[in-house]
């Protein structure tokens, strides 16, 4: 049986057969060892037709005053440099629901306060609340992200000039993740190279992804399988699969990783919520889950 996803906009039904098949195995049928060579692999061939280091002219390459970048932060602590002002929405997000402690705040942003288990459950709320324009860039950057504002700056107008649907600041050698994700890890001598996969601790995602991507994302808190699965998949849904770690600004993570295995208050793992956006996908593609599996999934977040 087919599962329905009323919810949830339909993805690729209209393609080729044996394409489809191939996203069905990197979704669900395969391990991450497997389908990120995989990924990887389609991607460098989509440079013949279509390269990622291909851009043009744009007037007044940088950040737009309709952008919004979202800065998380435990009650005004976070790691980005304000080394000059940014001509942007800049909203600090306290995860702690809370409100930001006295003098947190000298630059006078935005401020929103509210409780939020894990970067998902962040991104979902402000997305929620503080949509972009169409056209528009929306950036979530981790509290424990090192990057500096000349940088968003800097990986914004890349990001224009270059026509990305999604971008994040390539990871350098230093950061915790450069071993895990070798395919974002930052090249020295280079402006961008293009990625399968842009992670969520620091994306800058285009609103027409944003807005087909982040509805597989409700109820979710890791955020676990938005950017391995269900971004790629709805970039090439839309013809916009272009992805690049930008290498001129550089970001670096402070802590190690820790949510893996975190069990949240909806009662799943961090994995689990990866095997439910995975489920939720293939029914967007018109493909069969298990049901019963599937319905304790969806059934743990209400």
């Amino acid at each position: 049986m087919t599962l329905p996803t009323p919810n949830f906009p339909p993805l690729m039904r209209d393609r080729p057969e044996a394409e489809r098949q191939q996203w069905a195995h990197w979704v669900l049928g395969s391990h991450s060892d497997q389908f990120l060579p995989e990924m990887l692999a389609t991607v460098q061939q989509l440079e013949q037709h279509d390269p990622i280091a291909a851009g043009a002219p744009i007037l007044n390459p940088g950040a737009s005053a309709e952008d919004l970048v979202v800065i998380a932060c435990e009650r005004g602590k976070h790691c980005v440099v304000l080394d000059q002002p940014l001509p942007c929405r800049v909203v600090l997000f306290d995860w702690t629901g809370e409100g930001l402690k006295a003098g947190s705040n000298p630059h006078g942003f935005e401020v929103l306060s509210v409780a939020t288990e894990c970067k998902g459950h962040l991104m979902e709320e402000a997305w929620r609340q503080l949509p972009p324009p169409p056209g528009h860039y929306m950036g979530f950057i981790d509290d424990d992200v090192l990057l500096r504002s000349s940088d968003i700056q800097t990986l914004l107008a890349t990001a224009r000039i270059y026509n990305l649907s999604a971008a994040q600041p390539a990871v350098s050698f230093s950061s915790s993740l450069c071993q895990e994700y070798g395919w974002l890890r930052q090249r020295v001598g280079s402006c961008l190279h293009r990625v399968p996969i842009i992670e969520i601790m620091a994306p800058f995602l285009r609103r027409d992804l944003l807005d087909l991507s982040m509805p597989f994302l409700q109820g979710i808190r890791s955020g676990y399988g938005l950017d391995r699965f269900a971004m790629p998949l709805c970039a090439a849904h839309l013809n916009i699969w272009r992805f690049a770690a930008i290498d001129c600004t550089p970001l670096t993570h402070v802590r190690a990783f820790s949510s893996l295995e975190k069990r949240f208050s909806n009662g799943l793992l961090s994995k689990e919520e990866e095997l439910l956006i995975r489920q939720r996908l293939m029914g967007a593609m018109g493909f069969s889950v298990d049901q019963v599996l599937y319905k304790d999934l969806e059934e743990a977040l209400t």
